[in-house]
């Protein structure tokens, strides 16, 4: 009896890996299965057996797990490669799978895809649990936030998709939510196709994409944005709150914050060169003894236009 059963469970096993299938994202360098190239959009199965060469990768979708798999130089079927690199899965939501399929089979430039504007749930993280931030010095809560910014400024000057994943894990980690603060200046909402935008799921596409034999920086212009719509729960349950914008140059914008107790707010950009006034003060935090309405002007002091991560602690 224990036999037929051991025997049950490799067959139940067997029929797992051929049935489980992967929806090829993107390729680097002639990755094959047998004689054949492996392109964006490919179906794969758990008995395919591929080759990808040195300096090759490959991100494949499992849609059963919503989970997103990027395997290195190897032989094998990709179960057997993602064990033995010991690669972990990256849980994606159900719009970035609709972005993904869209992505590889529309014959239309890939930058027309704007999915800031059709994704319809609010995206915060990709799975793993919030740390909580440590208290400090005041005007260091948000340090976490601005050590992993330039870390993934590293990583665009390096050509380093490696250390740009390790990035949108700490981002993870810090437990980022999108939230939708109330604007006083106009400011008409675009798409943030072609900028760099600083986000967990943002950064994991980033690296999935680049060409590593080309500057990152050249590249991002040509790529659609992978971006969710905000929340307006002000209680999500993360560490820090924050939102995206594209300021022309000279360009100011108002942002409205119920502020309690200690409140830190970090601007971050890749020029360094959009500033940020705090109730009329260029502190980068405050207290408040009792529920504020605070006021918290971004300015473009640079001659580019530039995408802009705005943050505030939740806690």
């Amino acid at each position: 009896m224990r036999y037929l059963l051991a025997f049950a469970i490799s067959l139940a096993l067997s029929f797992t890996c051929l049935a489980q299938t992967y929806l090829v994202y993107t390729v680097k360098g002639d990755v094959a299965a047998k004689a054949t190239k492996i392109r964006p959009g490919d179906k794969l199965t758990g008995k395919t057996v591929l080759t990808i060469p040195t300096d090759g990768r490959l991100a494949v979708i499992d849609e059963k797990a919503e989970s997103l798999l990027t395997i290195k130089e190897g032989i094998g079927t990709i179960p057997s490669l993602v064990e033995s690199q010991n690669i972990k899965s990256r849980v994606v939501t159900s719009n970035f799978l609709a972005f993904v399929k869209e992505k590889v089979t529309t014959k239309n430039n890939p930058k027309d895809i704007n999915y800031m504007q059709t994704a319809g749930v609010t995206y915060r993280g990709t799975g793993h649990d919030a740390a909580p931030l440590k208290a400090g010095e005041p005007g260091t809560l948000l340090d976490p936030l601005r050590a992993a910014f330039a870390m993934a400024r590293q990583a665009l000057d390096d050509n380093d998709a490696d250390l740009l994943l390790s990035v949108s894990d700490k981002l993870d980690s810090l437990g980022i939510v999108r939230y939708d603060f109330q604007k006083v200046s106009e400011y008409k909402p675009q798409s943030f196709n072609g900028f760099f935008v600083f986000d967990p799921l943002c950064l994991v596409d980033l690296a999935t994409n680049l060409d590593g034999s080309r500057p990152f920086a050249e590249q991002i212009s040509g790529l659609p944005v992978p971006i969710t719509p905000s929340t307006g729960n002000k209680l999500p349950g993360g560490n820090i709150l924050c939102d995206y914008y594209v300021l022309q140059p000279g360009a100011s914008l108002e942002l409205v914050v119920d502020c309690s107790g200690y409140c830190e707010i970090s601007v971050l950009s890749l020029s360094g060169k959009v500033k940020a006034s705090f109730d009329g003060d260029s502190s980068n935090h405050r207290v408040y003894p009792e529920e504020t309405r605070a006021h918290i002007v971004l300015t473009n002091d640079s001659e580019n236009v530039e995408a802009v991560t705005f943050a505030i602690n939740a806690e």
